[in-house]
């Protein structure tokens, strides 16, 4: 028997999986009567108290359990206990690599060691995979193998004693002022001038920024609030775009300032989608009249076309090189410059914690090493 997690009308739910005595499978739903907030660790407590209790009501055999099979089906169990974007890498990691390889391995729940989770990792690190995308599979094989701990499958937690690869640190690419510059002055006409725009002044993801809607840009008290979010779904095997307020994390829910200038700016975008509208007509698409980020047709920017245009900008301009996700880096690296602290930027730029943007930017903040080494010639006498 396993187990997994559900919410209901924000409210908890046991998921039992098992096999009747004719090997059919069959699930059951409990209600833990335990609400959403604040109450995941007595859910997960609960759980594994039902999975102990119906542990001798058809239970499975660890050795007749594939593993393979054991990860898939934690995958599709988290799908309505994760982000989109989370659960469409969990099947891409699952589907491309996890699932393969012990499907080729034919090994049973049972027989995971830590030995065999090492030679996972050795061998993929071999195939050419960088040690966090590695990491990232720890994640989901260690998640499995505790759950089937939790419900008595396995005696221990195979991958809790394996050593993952050393995290390789990410340095992102940045423009300067300058750099920036000239970008926005290329960009300016073109079909994603609003998206650059907006990353360049704000370092939002792209998600927020195809997700902004008007609704968000209060003229009146000069402000910005990142609310809502689009991004790429798989929906019948077909990539698509979801809409949703679910943003990555709860600081990622934020009010920015405007000021006259960039007031000007949106009102002049705001005017032009309103005059292509009426020029359009009954060819216009009212779907999305209430998003900023819209084609001259009113269709809503996809995010792989931003991704793609972006590149094409920088290339056919001469620019360096750098990813759309690096205006992001390069809004931080600019504000680093201009002074502010790193803590100013975590609120900025909707980080979770301080130390996310410290480990991101800290290489990057010339002023302060100048102010230090300026310091020392002070004190010091060569």
């Amino acid at each position: 028997m396993t187990g997994s997690l559900q919410i209901k009308s924000g409210t908890f739910y046991a998921v039992l999986n098992y096999k009747d005595k004719n090997g059919k499978r069959k699930q059951k739903w409990i209600c833990l009567n335990l609400p959403e907030k604040n109450n995941k660790r007595k859910a997960e407590q609960r759980l594994s108290e039902l999975l102990a209790e119906n542990e001798g009501t058809a239970y499975i055999e660890p050795a007749k359990i594939l593993f393979c099979d054991y990860v898939k089906q934690w995958v599709e169990a988290s799908k309505d206990n994760v982000q989109v974007t989370t659960y469409d890498n969990y099947v891409y990691m699952l589907n491309r690599h996890i699932y393969p390889y012990f499907k080729s391995a034919n090994l049973p729940l049972n027989k995971i060691t830590p030995s065999v989770i090492q030679k996972y990792h050795a061998d993929k690190l071999t195939e050419g995979l960088s040690p966090n995308t590695v990491i990232k599979h720890h994640a989901i094989i260690r998640t499995t193998l505790q759950q089937a701990y939790k419900a008595k499958l396995v005696k221990e937690n195979a991958a809790d004693l394996v050593e993952k690869p050393k995290r390789t640190k990410y340095h992102g690419n940045f423009y300067n002022a300058a750099e920036m510059n000239a970008l926005l002055a290329v960009a300016k006409g073109s079909t994603i001038e609003t998206p650059v725009f907006l990353a360049a002044y704000f370092g939002l993801r792209r998600s927020e920024i195809i997700g902004l809607c008007w609704d968000a840009i209060d003229f009146t008290n000069k402000t910005l609030t990142v609310r809502h979010k689009v991004v790429r779904a798989k929906k019948d095997g077909k990539m698509t775009i979801k809409a949703t307020d679910d943003l990555k994390t709860q600081s990622s829910y934020r009010v920015l300032p405007l000021d006259d200038a960039l007031l000007a700016y949106l009102k002049a975008v705001k005017a032009q989608q309103s005059y292509n509208r009426e020029r359009n007509g009954n060819c216009h698409n009212h779907e999305y009249d209430d998003y900023v980020c819209v084609n001259e047709m009113g269709d809503l920017l996809n995010p792989d076309y931003v991704t793609s245009a972006f590149e094409k900008i920088i290339r056919n301009n001469g620019l360096k090189s750098i990813r759309f996700h690096d205006l992001r880096h390069s809004c931080a690296s600019l504000l680093l410059a201009l002074g502010y602290s790193m803590k100013d930027i975590q609120e900025w730029l909707g980080h979770s914690n301080y130390q996310t943007t410290a480990n991101l930017y800290s290489h990057i903040d010339p002023k302060n090493k100048q102010n230090m080494i300026q310091g020392l010639s002070n004190a010091l006498t060569i």
